[in-house]
């Protein structure tokens, strides 16, 4: 799968193949081309996991890889083979009390 990062300094995240905003509002899926999110700060909870991807996203937790070098998002979407899909490592940032950033990967489907 291919990998395409981007920083963004807002949610405001529409898909490339629909056009339509990937999420609304209250960060419910909007796009049936959507096959999967995973949050930096929680890797191993993905959310909105296609049928597809959800027994790869398992295996890839039970593998030898995981137990000795940890979660790796990056390294399990780069491997999974379904050509029409493109992973976004969106990193968005801002400043609250300081400099805040969060990275996010995002799974869609481009023959949607």
């Amino acid at each position: 799968m291919q990998l395409i990062q981007l920083e963004k300094d807002d949610w405001n995240f529409f898909c490339p193949a629909s056009g339509k905003q990937v999420f609304t509002d209250d960060g419910e899926p909007n796009t049936a081309a959507l096959r999967g999110m995973w949050c930096g700060e929680v890797p191993d909870l993905p959310m909105h996991l296609a049928a597809e991807i959800e027994p790869l996203w398992q295996a890839y937790l039970e593998s030898d890889e995981v137990e000795e070098e940890g979660i790796d998002v990056v390294a399990f979407l780069v491997s999974v083979d379904q050509p029409n899909w493109v992973a976004f490592e969106i990193t968005t940032k801002g400043m609250a009390c300081g400099p805040v950033w969060s990275t996010n990967w995002t799974v869609l489907d481009m023959s949607n």
